[in-house]
């Protein structure tokens, strides 16, 4: 099981517990702030927790030097207790009180196959009192901020005789929170379905409004051109286009028209008739204006 889950959580120069849950680090004078109402350090309040999920035995030993650091449990120390963030925030004040060094909480959970973030699974021990601070969210910055943990330091504590609070929702757990949940639950419900039918009418008028429009507008404007129609204005469309009438002796307006005076000379035509490079003119009877067989 877990008999020292931090006996693979320091670097070395571990040492273990016996019996309870116990420490031998020594927080910094300036780190008075993080220790509880019972005057326990983090690293106490943190091996109670450990101690949880160990039979009572949990030991957080003291880090070596500076560049020591607590790290997170093996895939076997994966547990309730060591993956949450309750734990990992009193085992980063542990570290940052005795100046060393602190890991990411994705790094620390890395092994865990379930996290549990702001929230303590297990009933609180006997014994200790974990501090507001320590149910800070950590995944808003993946790591423990003890700034804001000095900032709430006159919230309430959590101890085994309270439900354990929370920094982003103090009754999310109790009967005063299940209440306000439930007194809740008609208007949310209530405002839910008074915005899908607000939804479906404007949704109706909207279809009817465009199918009236539709239907208002010009069948010209709809009509697509017909083929061959050009846009241009010197063109004329084919439909538009005139026949030629039959030549009729008794009908004026079908005898041909004059030839242009240009093309006479002499009551001879000139049609071009190419004989290599010279241009002759071929002889033609002017017409008299009657009938010709």
């Amino acid at each position: 099981m877990l008999p020292v889950i931090l006996s693979s959580l320091v670097l070395a120069g571990i040492t273990y517990a016996q019996s309870g849950p116990s420490t031998n680090a020594s927080c910094s004078p300036s780190f008075a702030w993080a220790s509880n109402s019972l005057h326990q350090i983090p690293c106490l309040v943190a091996a109670y927790l450990g101690a949880v999920c160990d039979d009572g035995l949990f030991m957080v030993p003291a880090l070596q030097n500076e560049l020591s650091f607590y790290q997170g449990p093996t895939v076997a120390q994966a547990n309730a207790c060591a993956c949450s963030s309750v734990f990992y925030s009193l085992l980063s004040a542990c570290s940052e009180c005795q100046s060393g060094m602190v890991l990411r909480w994705s790094t620390f959970s890395g092994n865990c196959t379930t996290v549990y973030s702001e929230v303590f699974m297990n009933n609180i021990p006997s014994g200790t009192a974990v501090p507001h601070w320590a149910y800070q969210n950590v995944t808003m910055d993946d790591g423990f901020n003890s700034t804001l943990a000095q900032m709430q330091l006159n919230a309430p504590e959590s101890t085994a005789n309270s439900q354990p609070t929370s920094t982003s929702n103090p009754d999310a757990s109790g009967v005063a929170g299940t209440s306000s949940k439930k007194s809740n639950a008609g208007p949310i419900a209530g405002g839910v379905v008074g915005g899908v039918v607000l939804l479906a009418v404007v949704c109706i008028l909207a279809f009817w409004f465009i199918r009236r429009r539709r239907r208002n507008v010009a069948p010209s404007n709809l009509a697509q051109p017909p083929m061959g129609y050009h846009s241009s204005g010197d063109i004329t469309p084919f439909s538009l286009t005139q026949t030629p009438k039959l030549y009729n002796p008794a009908d004026p307006s079908t005898f041909p028209s004059s030839p242009s005076s240009a093309m006479y000379n002499s009551g001879r035509i000139q049609s071009p008739a190419y004989s290599g490079n010279t241009v002759t003119e071929q002889p033609r009877a002017q017409y008299t204006g009657a009938p010709e067989v």
